[in-house]
Parts: C-alpha cells; structure tokens; sequence
C-alpha cells in the first residue's frame, strides 16, 4: 500500500509541480524515477519492469509526450539489478542490501547511475538529432545534477520522517 501512495505521490509532484518548474529555461527535474529508488532491491524483476513502465506511461499521459518517459523508465528499470550489484556489491548479492542503511556515497552513486541512464535515454528519444547534440548534453547535465539533488534531498526527508 505504501508503494501505490509513492507512485501517485511521486506522478503527482512530476505532472502538477516540477513540470512546470524550468531552471534556466529548458532543465526540468525528473524526480518521479526515485519509485524505482524506493522499490526493494531484490523485487520481482518482471514487476519492477511492468511497475516501470505504467509510471513512465503516466508522465506520458499527463504530458504528452509519445512514450518517451514509459521507454527512459523502461530502460533505467532493467538495468537496475546490474546497477545495485555494481553499486552495493556483495551486500546485494547475498541479498543482505537494505538502502537506508547504506552509506550517502553508495547511495549517491546508485541515484546519480540510474538518473543518467533514465535521463540519456529520455533526452535521446526527445532531441532525436545529431544535430542537436550540444542540447542533449545540456539538458542530460543539468537535469541529471537537479534530479539527483532533489531525490537526495527527498530521501533524507523520507527517512528522517521514519525515525
């Protein structure tokens, strides 16, 4: 249940709040990809995949956007498993990782690898032009550096309220 009322809260935020905040005219922090942050580390992996995909499709929606966001999720969302063992190492692979209890630095490192796989593939998809490789650039930076600020920011409050 705690799961769904992250994944409306989290769509809500992205459609009605940060959408509409525009740093330096174009930067727009994608934080609705913290749901795959917040998920347990050894889910279900077709669930995780599905789950991924329904909320990329809801940004989507409210965005109208094509399906840019349900295929940037998609993605960051499969490479996921490969991220946690690459970030948290023997603790994910005896399934003893419990992310809250891990240090800032690992979990800096695992938001920052997963917003710029998410971020890459999204602003790919949205440029779609060699063209406009600079732009790309541009957005995939300062976009990646906000959205992995806030999802910090955000998870430091999360578990400061759990206290």
């Amino acid at each position: 249940m705690q799961k769904i009322f992250a994944f409306i809260g989290l769509v809500l935020l992205q459609t009605l709040i940060l959408n509409e905040v525009y740093l330096f005219g174009f930067v727009i922090p994608y934080v609705y990809i913290m749901f795959l942050v917040l998920l347990p580390p050894h889910a279900n992996r077709v669930q995780t995949l599905i789950l991924s995909f329904i909320l990329g499709l809801s940004i989507d929606v409210f965005e109208s956007t094509g399906g840019i966001h349900a295929s940037a999720t998609l993605v960051a969302a499969y490479f996921r498993p490969q991220l946690l063992h690459l970030t948290f190492g023997l603790s994910y692979d005896y399934q003893t990782l419990s992310i809250k209890h891990e240090s800032f630095f690992k979990k800096m490192t695992y938001v920052a690898l997963l917003v710029f796989i998410h971020h890459s593939v999204l602003f790919a998809l949205e440029v779609f032009s060699f063209d406009l490789w600079r732009l790309f650039l541009e957005k995939l930076l300062l976009s990646s550096v906000f959205s992995i600020l806030l999802i910090m920011l955000m998870m430091s409050l999360i578990k400061k309220k759990l206290r």
